[in-house]
């Protein structure tokens, strides 16, 4: 971690920020909640070629055409792929935290604070803290950790490498108008847990679009180059990737029942279903029915004080 500080003012994006103190720039590490990331085995040696596959390997977690933008960063013989949406990022910081969007400077992403999480997880606020799960860092509740300190995040937490923001209005989007009408359905993609229980599987659906682009780095990689090897290795991790997605979108549900009312007491998963029981009053007991039923999850048990609620992961 780089202990000097930068031009502009660190903040921790989340969506529980809404006041921040006056900088004329700020650099932002941005939650899970802004962005997603896949952490994949290529053979590709520089960032360029790498970055030409991202959107055919993200192309699953998120919609098409939606103004993304894509950063690669090489993670060991790993890369690391991520996309954001700048629109997203704008709206919020100009809705909720009175941030004008050219005030954002460079952006950071907390997977980026692995080192630290690997020790202690960092607390968000009083409910919520960033930490790793499978390797991803994903922002839970305090409740299912069994950690006792929590660093607390401050302007020496800045990673060592940064990325320039790209404004809204220079960002890869095709379709404005597309961008407008799907935007509440991305943001509930960007908000899921950070990539928790990601697959380790690449897909190469659109793989053959970029073989012209690519020409280098297929001549190089011929195993790039075979539609049928691409075809192969997505329908043998298609299954797996189908399951991971249950996983984190049933931890979503779990993670937006649970507050200072309703607490969560426990959570398992024993390969084919994942169980949560949450703690609270009879009231509360009525909302946390009312979310099951919109969010395929099954009522397992349930007394005047607790709720258990289950789904099924195939």
């Amino acid at each position: 971690m780089n202990l000097i500080n930068s031009n502009g003012t660190l903040l921790l994006l989340h969506r529980g920020l809404t006041s921040v103190k006056k900088a004329n720039r700020y650099d932002l590490i941005l939650s899970p909640q802004f962005y997603i990331v896949k952490r994949e085995k290529v053979p590709v040696k520089y960032a360029f070629a790498a970055k030409k596959l991202a959107p055919s390997i993200l192309e699953d977690m998120l919609p098409s055409e939606l103004g993304h933008e894509f950063i690669v960063q090489k993670d060991g013989d790993s890369w690391l792929f991520y996309a954001y949406m700048p629109r997203e990022i704008e709206h919020f910081l100009e809705n909720e935290c009175r941030v004008p969007a050219y005030k954002i400077n460079k952006i950071y992403f907390a997977d980026q604070l692995k080192p630290i999480l690997q020790k202690i997880p960092i607390g968000i606020d009083k409910e919520t803290a960033l930490t790793l799960i499978d390797d991803y860092a994903t922002i839970v509740p305090r409740s299912i950790l069994k950690a006792k300190n929590y660093a607390k995040f401050t302007q020496r937490l800045r990673p060592k490498k940064g990325f320039k923001f790209k404004s809204s209005n220079k960002a890869g989007n095709k379709n404005s108008t597309q961008i407008d009408k799907s935007a509440i359905a991305v943001s509930v993609l960007l908000a899921l847990l950070g990539g928790a229980f990601l697959a380790e599987g690449i897909s190469y659906k659109k793989a053959a679009k970029y073989e012209t682009e690519n020409i280098t780095v297929i001549s190089d990689n011929p195993q790039l180059e075979s539609k049928l090897t691409r075809d192969s290795i997505k329908n043998k991790y298609q299954k797996i990737e189908r399951k991971q997605r249950a996983i984190r979108e049933a931890l979503a549900q779990f993670d937006k029942i649970s507050n200072k009312k309703t607490i969560l007491k426990s959570l398992n998963f024993d390969g084919k279903t994942i169980r949560a029981t949450f703690i609270s009053n009879a009231g509360e007991l009525k909302r946390v029915k009312n979310i099951a039923k919109t969010a395929d999850l099954q009522v397992a048990d349930s007394s005047s004080s607790s709720i258990t609620l289950e789904r099924a992961i195939r």
